[in-house]
């Protein structure tokens, strides 16, 4: 009797809240809590109606409570959780996840919410709590690990780990030994061994590290001196070189002797062949395919190096044969578009080594509910959807996409044939069979008869001459009530960059574009080391060779403005639906500005916020919009 008239109790609350009628939601549900003391789901419901009327900290006292009488309480934890990123309580927040995460790693939403949280945070100090999450993070199969790079690396610098090495070059105190012991000691962490291994680290003080510690390997080498590091940790440090397609700076010396070497015949000693790896792809040092399927068999071949030899030369022979097969909807006609087409021909991005992927797959049509409160779904089959990736470039949100809504159907379509090589090899790793591959042009598609449920087109539109002319074109292939989901440069986040863009020479042969970029970052890295704001130096592209070109060296780059935004959705008759992927301290500060009046789809608001925290779409503006038939 008493268990039910709490149910009913808790059903009239819900039914106020959801109308917005807090404080009476927050009178039932604490009249609830004082009669069931004991349950815990009582004081969950009380901090969501607490969190929901603005009263965070008594929300966080109410989850506590909770948890408290049920440690094993997910829901209330997760709320918890939230709860205390939204306050910045941030070590509070990660030893929950920790505590999640241990007990099931099956719970997709809590690593998702963890990688992308942890992600967010720039370390000033050391954190144990966040280190142990970092490393649990990296046991996990199917995270995006890259996401987990930055805070990663804020963290190993914070310890010093890259600090003696650095001042021995200051002071030119050459003492081959003192490097050689440095280089190891920093060597024996295992958090850099796996964002060596598995992501592009960005960050210039790694790199100076990096720089020296290659250097000395290379001269303690031809000295023909022991290298006290072992085989598979040398393999690291050559995967991060080799991830990075070796866009760092590289002395004469160290050219003529890894010249000398690649040119031997006795690169059977794996510790040599690590270190000549770190300056030169494998194919370069032996063509041979046959050469490196015998190594990779070999039952004593280091783990790392197989890791090597699938990335450096299987995956380059699977893409050359899967390019062959790729099915054109459009011809390449565009100036611009060719352009662009060819960029990525000869520097397919991202290249990436992990992508999340879910293992609790729901519909579209639950998780966009979600995430959407005002959709009209009528028309639309968010059941079994059909969805467009319109510039998937080499498929790694294509493929994240097609796996996270269980019934899908995804069309990925792109310019670059060497990129499409990349993203089908991917694709048919993660045995994602619900995703097909096309080449065509965006511009070439004003006559494509199929229409979609959904159309994804994320850092594409403001690659062409004329962005709204692209999204025009997409835009007609949406069914009625269709949904678009945008991502475009912003002008005002990105204005601080303008100064290190620049296209690259139409003078400048393929084979010399390595160099060039090469050449430009260290001219940037000067530059920009001198300035009080370095946040390129935080931006992963800046530390490849194809990611430095599509962030730097664009064939074509259009930036937007929010007033921008607003008149391409008026004149493309699309509703604005929210900006997606806002972190839970955006949305606080956000509530903060804005008070009562403070509304997630008022754009006007949020070209107040951009101009008082220009950072908050440093990445993109990402946002759904729908059509208005």
């Amino acid at each position: 009797m008493l268990h039910g008239n709490w149910l009913s109790k808790s059903r009239q609350a819900g039914e106020l809240l959801s109308r917005g009628q807090f404080e009476r939601s927050i009178e039932i549900y604490s009249e609830v809590a004082k009669t069931f003391p004991r349950l815990p789901e009582v004081h969950n419901n009380l901090g969501v109606a607490l969190r929901a009327s603005g009263e965070i900290n008594q929300a966080i006292k109410s989850y506590q409570r909770a948890v408290k009488l049920d440690p094993n309480y997910m829901i209330a934890r997760k709320n918890l959780t939230r709860a205390l990123w939204q306050i910045e309580k941030i070590e509070d927040a990660l030893n929950n996840y920790i505590f999640m995460l241990k007990k099931s790693d099956m719970d997709s939403q809590v690593v998702s919410e963890a990688v992308y949280n942890i992600g967010q945070i720039r370390f000033n100090k050391p954190s144990a709590t966040a280190r142990n999450l970092l490393l649990l993070l990296f046991r996990f199969k199917n995270v995006d690990y890259q996401r987990l790079a930055f805070p990663a690396i804020k963290l190993i610098e914070r310890a010093g780990r890259f600090e003696k090495i650095i001042e021995f070059e200051k002071k030119n105190n050459y003492e081959n030994t003192r490097y050689i012991k440095s280089i190891a000691d920093t060597l024996r962490d295992q958090l850099l061994i796996n964002v060596l291994t598995w992501t592009i680290i960005p960050s210039v003080s790694f790199e100076k590290w990096a720089l020296v510690a290659r250097r000395e390997l290379l001269f303690a080498m031809n000295r023909g001196e022991t290298i006290p590091i072992d085989a598979e940790t040398l393999w690291a440090l050559t995967l991060q070189f080799q991830i990075t397609e070796f866009v760092q700076d590289i002395t004469s010396n160290e050219i003529s002797l890894v010249r000398q070497y690649k040119d031997r015949a006795d690169l059977d000693e794996i510790k040599s062949l690590a270190i000549i790896g770190m300056y030169i792809p494998l194919y370069e040092i032996e063509s041979d395919v046959v050469f490196w399927d015998s190594l990779h068999k070999n039952f004593d071949t280091q783990n790392r190096l197989r890791l090597s030899i699938e990335r450096e030369i299987f995956n380059i022979e699977k893409e050359k044969s899967l390019e062959k097969d790729i099915v054109s909807l459009t011809p390449v006609e565009n100036t611009i578009s060719e352009a662009v087409k060819n960029q990525y021909e000869h520097n397919p991005y991202p290249r990436w080594l992990s992508v999340e992927i879910t293992k609790s797959r729901g519909s579209f049509k639950t998780k966009i509910q979600n995430e959407i409160k005002n959709l009209r779904p009528w028309n639309l089959d968010l059941e079994n959807p059909d969805i467009l990736i319109a510039g998937c470039g080499t498929g790694r949100h294509a493929l994240s996409t097609a796996n996270r809504y269980y019934g899908s159907k995804v069309m990925a379509i792109d310019l670059s044939r060497a990129s499409l090589a990349f993203a089908i090899r991917q694709a048919k790793v993660y045995e994602q069979a619900n995703l097909n591959f096309y080449q065509a042009d965006i511009l070439k598609l004003g006559d494509f008869k199929e229409r979609f449920d959904v159309i994804e087109v994320s850092g594409v539109l403001h690659h062409m001459e004329q962005p709204l002319q692209g999204w025009k074109i997409l835009r007609n292939l949406l069914k009625p009530n269709g949904l678009m989901r945008v991502g475009l440069y912003s002008m005002l986040a990105r204005e601080k960059w303008h100064n290190q863009k620049a296209l690259t020479p139409r003078s400048v042969s393929d084979s010399d574009l390595e160099d060039f970029i090469r050449q430009s970052r260290i001219k940037i890295i000067q530059k920009v080391s001198a300035l009080q704001d370095q946040s390129l130096f935080d931006t992963a592209d800046f530390y490849s060779v194809s990611g430095c070109r599509d962030f730097l060296f664009h064939e074509n780059e259009v930036q937007l403005t929010i007033e921008e935004l607003k008149s391409y959705l008026t004149q493309l008759n699309l509703r604005f639906l929210g900006f997606a992927n806002l972190s839970e301290i955006t949305k606080s500060k956000f509530s903060q500005k804005f008070g009562k009046q403070a509304n997630f789809l008022d754009l006007n608001q949020w070209e107040k916020y951009e101009e008082k925290f220009p950072n908050t779409f440093v990445t993109m503006y990402q946002f759904w919009c729908q059509d208005m038939p």
